[in-house]
C-alpha cells in the first residue's frame, strides 16, 4: 500500500476525486528536471517516493535522521538532510514539490522552501492549516485518497520485478509478536516497512 500511495501522489491517481485541500483531483506534477524534496524519507512512503522521483528524473533532497544518509543514498537521493541538526525550512528553498510523508500540522513549514508554482504533497493533511499562505506564496497544496487499482498494482509489480524500484524491509515479525511490530514503529527512525509473517518460522 505504501508504493501505491507514493505512485498515486506522485505519478498517476488513477481516480478523478476530489482532494480534501482543493476543489479539483489531485494531478501530479511532471517531475523531469525538477527540484523534489522528500520528508521523512527513509520509511514506508517515503522511500518509495525517493526512487519515484529518482526514476522520473528529479534532482532528489532526502529529510532524515542522519544515520540514514547512506541508506537514502543508495536509493538515489542527491543530497540528504539530517533533520535532527538542520532546520529544512530555514535553509532550502526554490524547491519545485515537497512530498511531506508524515503530513500533519507542520506540513505548513515546508511552504517556505517552495518557488512560486511549486507545490506541497502532505500524505497525511488533517490539521494542515496554511491555505493562506500557500495562495500568497502561488503554492499548490494537495492530496488525494489512495484507491485500489488492480492495473496500477500490475504496473508496480513490473517496476519491483525489474529492480527500478525496491522494497526495503525495516524488520519481520511473525504474527504472534504484532505488538513488537506496533512497538518498533513508534520508536521511529524506520528504513523501510516493517512486515508481519504469518509463516509459522518453527515449521521444518
Amino acid at each position: 500500500m505504501s508504493l501505491l500511495t507514493a505512485w498515486q501522489f506522485m505519478i498517476d491517481p488513477g481516480h478523478e476525486v476530489a482532494n480534501p485541500l482543493q476543489p479539483g483531483p489531485h494531478r501530479p506534477v511532471p517531475l523531469a528536471g525538477k527540484r523534489v524534496l522528500v520528508n521523512g524519507a527513509a520509511g514506508g512512503v517515503g522511500h518509495f517516493a525517493v526512487q519515484l522521483a529518482k526514476w522520473q528524473g528529479a534532482e532528489v533532497i532526502a529529510v532524515a535522521a542522519g544515520c540514514h544518509e547512506a541508506f537514502l543514498r543508495q536509493l538515489g537521493a542527491d543530497s540528504v538532510i539530517d533533520y535532527t541538526t538542520t532546520a529544512v525550512e530555514e535553509t532550502v528553498r526554490d524547491l519545485d514539490l515537497v512530498i511531506d510523508a508524515p503530513g500533519g500540522p507542520a506540513s505548513g513549514r515546508f511552504l517556505r522552501t517552495l518557488r512560486p508554482g511549486g507545490a506541497l504533497y502532505p500524505i497525511f493533511p488533517l490539521g494542515f492549516a496554511g491555505a493562506e499562505e500557500a495562495r500568497q506564496r502561488g503554492v499548490t497544496v494537495s492530496t488525494t485518497q489512495v484507491r485500489s487499482s488492480g492495473a496500477q498494482l500490475a504496473r508496480l509489480a513490473d517496476l519491483l520485478d525489474a529492480g527500478v524500484i525496491r522494497v526495503a524491509i525495516d524488520s519481520v515479525f511473525p504474527l504472534a509478536q504484532a505488538q513488537m511490530a506496533h512497538e518498533r514503529a513508534a520508536q521511529g527512525h524506520l528504513e523501510g516497512k516493517i512486515v508481519l509473517s504469518v509463516m509459522d518460522s518453527s515449521a521444518g
